[in-house]
């Protein structure tokens, strides 16, 4: 290892310097209000889970898990997602609980990927309630997030896993793994030009093109032999999606629609804004029961939004913070036995005004024997960090402000004149 490694982080991770934690906060603000103003409230699991907690009974794939060994020689895993985590604190810390737990989180997540590792993301878990009435309240709940954000420019893709995989299982298994890689890759020539049973492309076709306008495709999906259960589904799908139309939810039915993590059960989406997936989420209702110790079921379904997606797509709208809250008062101590002066005073105005930022001046000419910031120095200074006043000491506590403007230095000296 060279010794211009340790002067950047391992790939895959960055540093947030002030100003991306100033915007990154401003987005986790608002998200926040909105996830407690429908009931939700937070929880936090640990960094670390068990590996085998959070491979999901074999959902999620453990090379996509940044994995270590405690002392004890246990399997670790730094957590992809955060499903799987709170389905086993639901299972287990919350047994018993009044149904439907409404969680939210906030928090960084890390995969094992050749470029980003570590992500930032905000969602909920609605668990206990199951219908299509819950998948309604999930979707208009992200929604709501993103209107709390200002957010027009986005559309909701709407699938069905186990109604595509219905419609899937007419296919031999030998072309299964083709057809499910060409349609989670929206392959159409890989498809049209496979060596698979014509019948087989047929089907894997019917089910690519089921992307539209929701009416579009339900018409197409009546001319489709389907068994009972899954009409079922259709009926509620249905219901569903009339109630987003009802409420402006920007809609996309797509029945092609599949995903990385096989935990899913039914309903599924993704909220995508140009090229930027900023959410996606899903229902979930066989997880619950892998961390049970009693194999108890129960439904859930939850999202999860990208921070970092949601700050790239904000950038444009002027609406993030584009520069730092400065301190709005620099106290300057004039010489060594003004310093307690200082204190007092410093220590007085934040009681007073707890929103009201004080800086203390620590680069003056009686402080260090180098830097020896002049008056003139230190003013400009304050302009450079847009601190708005500067307060001149004495040693016997009386002091003179000043504004950072170019004249803020001849001010003090007719101050102090």
């Amino acid at each position: 290892m060279t010794k211009s490694t340790f002067h950047r982080p391992p790939s895959g991770a960055r540093d947030l310097l002030p100003l991306d934690v100033a915007q990154k906060q401003w987005v986790e603000k608002h998200l926040r209000q909105t996830f407690r103003q429908w009931g939700y409230r937070r929880i936090i699991t640990p960094t670390l889970e068990r590996l085998d907690t959070l491979v999901a009974g074999g959902a999620v794939d453990p090379d996509t898990v940044l994995q270590l060994r405690d002392s004890e020689g246990t399997t670790l895993g730094l957590r992809p997602e955060l499903t799987a985590s709170i389905a086993r604190a639901a299972a287990t810390r919350m047994a018993g609980a009044a149904l439907p737990l409404r969680l939210y989180y906030n928090t960084n997540v890390f995969r094992n990927t050749r470029h980003e590792k570590e992500f930032f993301q905000a969602g909920v878990e609605l668990i206990g309630a199951p219908g299509w009435l819950a998948d309604a309240e999930v979707i208009l709940l992200l929604a709501d997030c993103l209107r709390a954000l200002n957010l027009d420019n986005w559309t909701l893709i709407l699938g069905e896993v186990s109604l595509t995989q219905s419609l899937l299982g007419a296919i031999s298994p030998s072309a299964q793994p083709l057809v499910q890689r060409a349609i989670l890759e929206l392959d159409r020539v890989g498809l049209e030009t496979a060596e698979i049973p014509e019948r087989d492309r047929q089907a894997a076709l019917q089910v690519l093109d089921l992307r539209g306008q929701p009416q579009q495709v339900f018409a197409q999906l009546q001319g489709m032999s389907l068994p009972s259960q899954q009409r079922r589904r259709v009926r509620d799908l249905e219901r569903l999606c009339g109630v987003l139309t009802q409420q402006e939810v920007p809609l996309v039915l797509d029945l092609s629609l599949l995903e990385g993590y096989r935990y899913y059960t039914g309903m599924m989406f993704e909220a995508v804004s140009g090229t930027e997936q900023l959410g996606l989420g899903g229902r979930y209702d066989s997880l619950f029961g892998l961390y049970s110790p009693a194999g108890e079921q129960q439904a859930g379904i939850g999202f999860s939004l990208t921070l970092e997606a949601l700050q790239r797509v904000l950038q444009s709208t002027g609406q993030l913070p584009d520069g730092l809250t400065a301190p709005q008062t620099l106290l300057v101590p004039l010489d060594a036995a003004a310093v307690p002066a200082v204190l007092r005073l410093a220590a007085e105005w934040r009681s007073q005004s707890p929103e009201h930022s004080i800086e203390i001046e620590l680069l003056g000419e009686f402080a260090t024997a180098r830097g020896n910031r002049t008056p003139e120095e230190i003013a400009a200074y304050a302009r450079t960090c847009g601190i708005a006043e500067i307060t001149w000491v004495q040693a016997d506590g009386s002091h003179h402000s000043t504004t950072t403007h170019l004249s803020a230095v001849t001010r003090l000296q007719e101050a102090l004149s």
